[in-house]
């Protein structure tokens, strides 16, 4: 299925940063009960990746809510310092992918439960996550590599300020080669030119 929203793009993103950085973890967006999923997967550890819900009226100002669920099996000795001592674990990882965000929508952890060593060998925890500000009219791009300063001389930016803002249609002709002002224009302009290092 392809994403057809910012806010499943977010998630998207999310869940592939997420299944990089801990590649021997299981991840999804479908959660499922534990005598659903194949042992195997249990004691990898699964994170699952759900939407709570979301706030903000303004389009252009808008904030998603979403969980990560942790479900793990060890062992059928296994103590409840264990499973407590695993579940920590993987809030940490969680914590570890948040704060070395490289891109996209700023994310915060709001709270985290767990299982509180009640349902062993089977342990939880679950990472609430807030996301934004971010422009929902606008489609969400991973970041793209600048290159090489050397051949960045020129830098252009037009600015949209006043409501209601221009379409992204309309932005998408400011930002072309050429620019094209014919239907619209901006509110303000910024152009710095960058002298040409010399080797």
């Amino acid at each position: 299925m392809t994403p057809q929203t910012p806010e499943s793009k977010i998630l998207g993103t999310f869940k592939t940063a997420l299944a990089a950085a801990y590649p021997l973890r299981i991840v999804t967006r479908s959660l499922k009960d534990y005598a659903d999923r194949p042992p195997a997967e249990l004691k990898a550890g699964v994170f699952t990746i759900v939407t709570v819900g979301q706030t903000g009226a303004d389009v252009f100002d808008q904030m998603l809510k979403f969980m990560v669920v942790g479900q793990v099996q060890l062992h059928e000795k296994a103590t409840g310092e264990e499973i407590e001592e695993i579940e920590l674990i993987m809030a940490r990882e969680i914590k570890n992918l948040i704060q070395r965000q490289l891109y996209g929508p700023l994310m915060r952890i709001t709270g985290i439960d767990h299982s509180a060593q009640l349902e062993t060998p089977y342990g939880w925890v679950s990472v609430a996550v807030e996301c934004g500000p971010y422009d929902a009219t606008e489609p969400l791009t991973l970041d793209e590599t600048i290159g090489h300063l050397t051949d960045f001389l020129t830098f252009q930016a037009d600015i949209d300020i006043n409501q209601p803002h221009q379409s992204a249609a309309e932005h998408s002709k400011w930002a072309a080669d050429v620019p094209d002002y014919t239907t619209s224009q901006p509110d303000a302009q910024l152009r710095v030119d960058i002298p040409r290092s010399t080797p």
